[in-house]
């Protein structure tokens, strides 16, 4: 009971940041490094397509230098689709509307324009010849995330086998 009571009290005072648009933490900066699993970026992918009818299922592999593979399968398709990418090293904050991830099809690139054709990706992803765009703002659901995603200002993004590392600047202006 205890326990419940201070959950209570901190969940009410991380609301009153919130409700005051972080004022409260004016010239908070947080650099963080966070090492993010494979097995969670799959489970992030499977919750992003939950309802999507275009996709049977997408497993993604990370490998060094930036680079993912991912088995993807398509009903259209009678095969699961072996992609190769090259993930861009940041995340662009200056793209129009919201943040997005980069990334380039190193194989079956006639797949940019056969994707377009079909709009098989979920909303929010979207290719563009051999360029993945993957724009961060259409995942979030609450107007708290979209908050705090206005608080970072900047994402760096290196992968090593089995995992991803994000490197995140978090600031609160004054």
């Amino acid at each position: 009971m205890v326990f419940q009571i201070k959950f209570d009290s901190m969940d009410k005072i991380f609301q009153k940041i919130l409700d005051n648009n972080f004022s409260d933490v004016a010239g908070l900066r947080v650099d963080a490094s966070i090492p993010v699993p494979e097995s969670v970026i799959n489970e992030l992918v499977e919750v992003a397509l939950q309802g999507n009818k275009d996709i049977e299922y997408c497993q993604v592999s990370l490998h060094a230098q930036n680079r993912i593979a991912i088995k993807l399968k398509i009903p259209l398709w009678p095969w699961p689709l072996d992609l190769k990418l090259r993930l861009d090293t940041s995340v662009d904050f200056a793209s129009f509307s919201s943040p997005k991830i980069r990334a380039w099809l190193e194989n079956n690139r006639w797949l940019g324009s056969l994707g377009s054709f079909f709009n098989a990706l979920p909303e929010g992803v979207r290719l563009y010849g051999r360029q993945v765009v993957i724009d961060i703002g259409s995942f979030l659901r609450t107007p708290e995330q979209k908050r705090i995603l206005d608080l970072i200002k900047s994402i760096g993004i290196k992968t090593e086998e089995g995992k991803a590392i994000f490197d995140v600047e978090v600031r609160v202006d004054e």
